[in-house]
């Protein structure tokens, strides 16, 4: 699971997300801007309200605001203690604030007016709107959360500009003022799709009228130089648009250094999801390649090489599936490198059948192109196999069976086992004759100790 987590953490932010993150200064410009302009709004310049409901006022304004209606109760000639009730409504506990003024030092001109009004307030006073309470948490707020969004907000402007906007809109606008030319990459791409657009219309090859019949599967894959990482890739389809397999062609083998890459070898695949342990590949290679001997060493490794030119025809086969890639139009680039080294242009046409059961399997597939072209051979097909059932041969016949040997009469007794006599032991060797010499060994051997004179 952690591994799984760094894993993404790594695609996701550092390979997508990091390039475009706006830095640290960035952020700290951001949130000392917003803090300065929430200093500004709350204390150097803060907003002047008017026409705001009377709840809004501070309480010493709201207190004025009752003593004005209880003035107005006590100098009206007719009843107005609806307009009364409803203006004491508007502000914060009406009931507590005349309570309040009553007793208040000072207000006793004002006593019998705000008495007058009191019962006015007590019916209101559950209608009336809260009073806010007012603290440090709700003072200092929007100091903490303000510069949070900004910081959020900001990083993902940052992340949408950089990866969609920056690249997609504002530089070719700015390249387009400037009169700057579009990249080479981007004009071999419109090139590439010309050529496709062109080969397809004008090169393509009708192979209704051969022994294969209309393809599932025709297109034109184009290579031109500088058109970055040439890889084409088709699906292969039937009748009901059911998935059979894919084919496609890329380079194979670049020669040369720098940028743009020069492919001098390109390479034709086949796959086949009945066949699915395998991909069959073949490659074109230029002649610069085809001729030199650690090149091609290097190339038959990928699948069988032909040499690219003009009309140049493979057959690739799978289990259900026959591919037929043959080069439209090919142009060599000239440059530093060998001559018919590397591809200026390469246009290869791509054409996909179903095999069917017991067909044969042509060394190529038919052409009728546009162009006049010789005619290639077809294999014929082989003559279906029909077995012969032969019967075995007849089993042979059982043999007599063998009669058992006859058993000896009932009267016979064998003899009684008799050991053999046990083998004589030879007789023990004679002793030797006592010796008569005087043994004048001290030690009991056979050494003579005697002095020679």
């Amino acid at each position: 699971m952690m591994k799984f987590l760094r894993d993404s953490y790594n695609g996701i932010y550092v390979v997508l997300l990091k390039p475009y993150m706006p830095s640290g200064g960035t952020l700290l410009a951001l949130v000392i801007g917003v803090i300065v302009g929430l200093v500004w709004a709350y204390a150097l310049a803060p907003t002047i309200y008017y026409d705001a409901d009377p709840s809004t006022l501070h309480q010493s304004w709201q207190d004025e605001w009752v003593k004005l209606l209880a003035d107005r109760n006590a100098e009206a000639n007719a009843d107005i203690s609806a307009n009364i009730t409803d203006l004491l409504s508007r502000v914060d506990d009406p009931l507590q604030i005349v309570d309040r003024l009553i007793i208040t030092p000072g207000e006793e001109a004002n006593v019998q007016k705000l008495q007058d009004i009191r019962p006015y307030a007590e019916a209101v006073n559950a209608l009336a709107v809260e009073a806010p309470q007012p603290n440090v948490l709700s003072n200092i707020l929007p100091f903490i959360v303000a510069p949070l969004v900004a910081v959020v907000i900001g990083t993902i402007v940052a992340i949408l500009w950089g990866m969609f906007i920056q690249p997609n809109l504002i530089d070719p606008l700015i390249k387009r003022a400037r009169g700057e030319k579009v990249s080479e990459e981007v004009q071999a791409m419109r090139q590439q799709v010309q050529a496709t657009r062109q080969a397809l219309q004008t090169q393509r090859t009708d192979f209704a009228a051969t022994s294969f019949g209309a393809p599932l599967m025709q297109r034109m894959s184009t290579y031109i130089l500088g058109h970055g990482q040439y890889d084409d890739s088709f699906s292969i389809e039937d009748e009901n648009e059911r998935f059979l397999g894919e084919c496609g062609a890329g380079i194979s083998e670049t020669i040369g250094v720098g940028e743009p890459q020069k492919a001098t070898a390109a390479e034709v695949w086949l796959f086949d999801k009945d066949d699915f342990v395998r991909t069959i590949t073949k490659v074109f290679v230029s002649e610069h390649a085809f001729n030199d001997p650690a090149l091609r060493a290097k190339l038959e490794g990928k699948g069988d090489l032909v040499l690219a030119e003009p009309g140049a025809t493979v057959l690739l086969e799978t289990a259900s599936l026959r591919l037929q890639a043959r080069i439209v139009e090919l142009e060599y680039g000239t440059g530093p490198l060998p001559p018919r080294s590397y591809f200026q242009k390469l246009t290869v046409e791509l054409a996909a059948w179903r095999k069917e059961a017991g067909a044969g399997v042509p060394a190529v597939a038919p052409a009728v192109t546009v162009q006049t072209a010789p005619a290639v051979p077809v294999a014929t097909a082989p003559a279906p196999y029909a077995p012969t059932y032969e019967p075995p041969p007849a089993a042979p016949a059982p043999r007599a069976p063998v009669p058992a040997p006859a058993r000896p009469p009932t009267g016979f007794s064998p003899a009684p086992y008799q050991p053999p006599p046990a083998p004589a032991r030879p007789a023990p060797p004679a002793a030797p004759p006592p010796s008569t010499l005087n043994d004048d060994d001290p030690f009991g051997g056979t050494g003579d100790f005697t002095p020679i004179s």
